[in-house]
């Protein structure tokens, strides 16, 4: 073979593997966001091999809040409250209002849409949550229910749909309880954690 001849083989072959590179990095991953058998964010077992999370100050919390059917929010205040305490641990937050059950979901897509690391849901209304929560599955993000007491969501969707449920306590009764902030980033870097957890909005 003449020179030109090895060159152009050079060639076809380099433009062969470069063809072949761009079509695997156009190909989807084979393992998708979201764990087989459980909720995003709630995956933790024995054995899992530790990760480096996201950076606090990178973590973008969406805030959905609970429908209001005209009555006065017994908690009034309490939202304002919850993005002060992430703030006041360098993590971001933004309010979503909401009057409906439907509202909420409408919220829980625009998290989604906005790319969020999780959706923070208080008091969740009555209806059917799964078409909203598998969109938040598929996309990767963990959705935490913001609770008034120890109890679960109910009816609870399941595990695969929400990561845990989050409900506040005195600080001075519970110090040990950890900060909101932490706990949640906890959940976004799929961190061990408990199904049920007393949080505290303040270190006092």
């Amino acid at each position: 073979m003449s020179r030109t001849g090895r060159v152009l083989a050079v060639v076809r072959r380099l433009a062969g593997l470069l063809l072949a590179v761009a079509l695997l990095a156009g190909l989807p991953t084979l393992t998708g966001c979201a764990p087989k058998d459980r909720a995003v964010g709630d995956s933790w077992h024995e054995g899992t091999v530790p990760h480096d999370g996201v950076d606090r100050s990178d973590t973008l919390v969406a805030l959905i809040g609970c429908p209001q059917k005209g009555e006065k929010d017994p908690d009034a205040g309490l939202d304002s409250r919850i993005l002060a305490s992430l703030k006041a641990e360098r993590m971001k937050g933004y309010f979503s209002s909401a009057q409906s059950t439907g509202d909420q979901q409408d919220g829980v897509q625009d998290a989604i849409n906005r790319g969020v690391s999780l959706i923070l849901i208080r008091r969740p209304g009555a209806g059917d949550w799964t078409p909203a929560l598998k969109a938040a599955r598929k996309a990767g993000i963990p959705v935490v229910e913001f609770a008034q007491s120890a109890k679960a969501w109910t009816p609870d969707p399941g595990r695969l749909y929400y990561a845990a449920t989050v409900h506040p306590v005195d600080p001075a009764g519970h110090p040990h309880a950890p900060l909101l902030a932490d706990a949640l980033q906890t959940i976004v870097d799929d961190g061990p954690h408990a199904r049920i957890m007393a949080v505290r909005l303040s270190a006092d």
